[in-house]
């Protein structure tokens, strides 16, 4: 690979994540307040109490992650924050709190994130031969984050009921996240 310095590294290939910049003229002709998109508040309101905004282009505390400021670029997030802000727009004051979540394919593999990985402290690995799970704990126990990769049978159940952990705030032990022969449905009663 050749960089723009002139420096060459030798690899066998290159991942690139390039990001992307949420489009925020017409909020800032609108004199909205922008930081990392249109800045709103937990029922997805701007500064003007008649405006809301939903999606890509808006950034809002998340009340699972000590209500730090996020901004998701998935068409979930898209869809949840856009439903959240209709019904507040019509007289709710709903917070819009859903676990961050995310799903690729790469061939006949998929990869499924929900929650905010770079929140937790600790891994816990679990082998299921065909696929990885990993989930990552906050430092007082509490699960923030999952991922997997593998084929799709073996990782989006698993994650998806990870996710409810996560919206439920639970402190599963690490033994039982590492054992794949302890069902993730069953954490959810405990």
């Amino acid at each position: 690979m050749l960089l723009s310095d002139g420096a060459r590294i030798r690899c066998d290939g290159v991942v690139a994540g390039i990001g992307a910049a949420p489009e925020t003229r017409l909020a800032e002709a609108a004199h909205l307040t922008i930081e990392n998109g249109i800045r709103v508040n937990p029922q997805l309101r701007t500064d003007d109490p008649d405006i809301y905004a939903a999606g890509d282009c808006c950034s809002f505390p998340h009340p699972l992650y000590g209500d730090r400021r996020i901004r998701l670029e998935a068409w979930r997030n898209a869809q949840d924050q856009g439903n959240v802000a209709a019904r507040n727009l019509a007289g709710g004051q709903e917070v819009y709190r859903a676990v961050p979540w995310f799903w690729s394919d790469q061939y006949d593999q998929t990869l499924h994130i929900a929650g905010l990985v770079d929140e937790g402290r600790t891994t816990i690995e679990r082998d299921l031969g065909e696929a990885t799970l990993a989930f990552h704990l906050a430092d007082d126990g509490r699960l923030v984050a999952a991922s997997g990769f593998g084929p799709l049978s073996k990782v989006a159940r698993d994650i998806r009921l990870a996710e409810m952990l996560i919206a439920q705030q639970a402190r599963p032990a690490a033994s039982a996240l590492a054992a794949p022969n302890v069902k993730l449905k069953s954490l959810l009663a405990a």
